[in-house]
């Protein structure tokens, strides 16, 4: 498409753009997003934070460093982590974690279908 064809105005707008929509949960000083989401989601995936944070170009210690902050500003643990050894060290997401991570995916998904219903709304013929 380029731009200020005057082809282009003869088409709907809903044919050119898509909705968009970022969510987030506030909590004191901490903001719950897609970062901390997806980064809660692929310690459940892999198991480790390591792991996590290396799917996510993130390194360990800015990883480890967010789950602790909002940990710390929210007063409940996300993170239940265990120590090397024979059998490996791990990580998994606490129950309050796992909620936080089941519940905020169904809010987003929920979100981004509404969007598209308003946006459809105002933006169709």
């Amino acid at each position: 498409m380029k731009k200020n064809d005057p082809e282009n105005l003869n088409q709907p707008l809903e044919e050119h753009f898509q909705p968009g929509c970022k969510v987030w949960l506030k909590m004191g000083e901490t903001d719950f997003g897609d970062g901390l989401y997806y980064l809660l989601l692929n310690v459940q995936r892999y198991g480790s934070i390591s792991q996590a944070a290396k799917s996510m170009g993130m390194s360990y210690r800015a990883a480890w460093g967010k789950i602790k902050k909002a940990e710390k500003n929210w007063g409940f643990l996300l993170v239940q982590t265990q120590v090397g050894g024979d059998s490996g060290g791990g990580a998994t997401l606490t129950p309050e974690g796992s909620k936080l991570v089941k519940c905020f995916g169904e809010f987003r998904r929920k979100m981004g279908k509404v969007s598209q219903e308003i946006f459809n709304q105002c933006f169709g013929e």
